[in-house]
C-alpha cells in the first residue's frame, strides 16, 4: 500500500497490475529462451518457453511458421513425442520455417538440447 496525497492506494486494485507466472514474465520482458509464432516474420505469437520438452498442444499443433531462439540449441519435430522429421536450431531468428527440414506448419513437438 502506498500513501500519495493522503489517499491510500492498493496496487492490486489497479487492473494493469497482475501476478505473472515465470513464462509470462519472460515473454513480457523478451527473455524467453524460445519463441514460436503462427505466421512468418514473427507474427501472432503462440508459444514462449524456457522449458526442455513439450508437445505444442492441439490449439497450436502444425501451425508454427517462424521461430526465434534466444538461447540454447533446440530440436523441432514434425510429430508429437519427438518423432518424425527433425530440424536442429541454435540461437537466431528463423522468419519462415518452410526453409527448414521440418517444414512450414508441421512442428508438433520440440526438445531443448542445451
Amino acid at each position: 500500500m502506498s500513501n500519495i496525497n493522503n489517499q491510500t492506494l492498493d496496487l492490486n486494485s489497479i487492473e494493469l497490475v497482475q501476478d505473472l507466472d515465470h513464462e509470462a514474465a519472460a515473454t513480457v520482458s523478451g527473455g524467453a529462451a524460445l519463441e514460436l509464432y503462427k505466421d512468418s516474420n514473427f507474427q501472432n505469437p503462440i508459444f514462449f518457453t524456457d522449458s526442455g520438452y513439450s508437445y505444442i498442444g492441439d490449439a497450436s499443433n502444425d501451425q508454427v511458421s517462424s521461430i526465434r531462439v534466444n538461447e540454447g540449441t533446440w530440436a523441432f519435430y514434425a510429430d508429437a513425442n519427438g518423432q518424425g522429421t527433425r530440424s536442429t536450431l541454435g540461437p537466431g531468428e528463423y522468419p519462415y520455417t518452410g526453409s527448414l527440414d521440418v517444414g512450414n506448419d508441421t512442428i508438433s513437438s520440440f526438445y531443448r538440447l542445451s
